[in-house]
């Protein structure tokens, strides 16, 4: 029953956040899918990764991560090309729009989260952050 109840939480948690974060970012014409990608590219060493990397880093079917990329370059915060060594090797790189769009999630993001934990301590939240990373890592 319990770890039902905790699935449950979970997903409660996560539609309540997936909602709240798409509210935002529509301001930006963005999806959670979108900025994570965005997130991600921004993080990587050259603001770059190959297509295959992000789909890795996403978690996420090359066939989705095609079709964010592909929205994401039609709003120019991307631009996709071959690799010079290896034609079959798609590289995505985020453009300044990427980079300026990255920033102003970035601050959203860390409101949103701060709403989110306002009701714990610093310990209660450090300890919420250890044991969430705990079951994501157990997948």
């Amino acid at each position: 029953m319990e770890d039902s109840v905790c699935g449950m939480l979970i997903k409660q948690i996560n539609s309540e956040l997936e909602k709240n974060a798409n509210n935002m970012l529509r301001k930006d014409d963005l999806t959670v899918s979108q900025i994570g990608a965005l997130m991600e590219l921004d993080e990587s060493i050259e603001k770059q990764m190959e297509l295959k990397e992000l789909e890795e880093v996403l978690h996420i079917a090359k066939p989705t991560v095609v079709g964010i990329v592909k929205r994401l370059e039609d709003k120019g915060f991307v631009i996709s090309t071959r690799s010079i060594q290896d034609k079959r090797i798609r590289i995505i790189q985020l453009t300044p729009l990427g980079e300026e769009c990255c920033r102003r999630a970035k601050e959203r993001m860390e409101q949103a989260e701060m709403a989110l934990t306002s009701s714990l301590t610093e310990t209660e939240r450090r300890i919420l952050i250890t044991l969430l990373q705990k079951v994501r890592n157990s997948f």
